[in-house]
């Protein structure tokens, strides 16, 4: 694997951890802003399906596979598709489930990905591919922050995070904190 590749894969295996400790500790029912937290952090691991890649051409498998309605990705009531319905929690099992999708699909291109191809745009897409990938970093981590400010509210317990650190982990052979 390149070594830009690697590095990236890296970061993101970091991303993926803090989602995953953020999808543990959860407070899934606690609502802000008219959603529940379960639909916050299913919007951003569904944008990470959709938009890591290539979203030209996305088909969503996550009902097939998890149980999860797409529509529950929305979480603005400016959005076609949004459902007002607080009560409707998605289970953290199948958050997981839906993580573990996620993570393989994407650690499944990055270990197809040359470096050349970063600045080269997917068919069909406005963005390059480190554009993509940029974006759902930005995106992910707001989620990541902004549900655990929601968990924290619920619980007064704030998730652990995992930062550069976890390089140095992830090299001696244990990702987890």
């Amino acid at each position: 694997m390149e070594e830009i590749i690697r590095q990236i894969k890296a970061q993101q295996e970091i991303n993926f951890i803090n989602i995953e400790e953020q999808i543990n500790k959860a407070e899934l029912s606690a609502v802000f802003d008219g959603v529940n937290n379960s639909r916050y952090i299913f919007h951003n691991l569904h944008s990470m399906d959709r938009f890591f890649l290539n979203p030209i051409g996305y088909v969503y498998k996550g009902e097939e596979l998890f149980g999860i309605p797409e529509n529950l990705s929305v979480i603005s009531t400016k959005r076609a598709g949004y459902e007002p319905d607080t009560s409707i929690v998605i289970s953290r099992e199948q958050l997981l489930d839906y993580l573990g999708y996620v993570k393989a699909k994407i650690n499944s291109y990055f270990d197809s990905l040359k470096a050349e191809e970063l600045t080269q745009k997917p068919e069909g897409c406005e963005y390059t591919r480190l554009e993509l990938i940029l974006a759902q970093f930005r995106h992910m981590m707001w989620h990541t922050g902004l549900s655990s400010g929601i968990t924290f509210e619920a619980t007064g317990e704030w998730n652990e995070f995992t930062g550069l650190s976890g390089l140095r982990r992830m090299i001696e052979g244990n990702p987890k904190v």
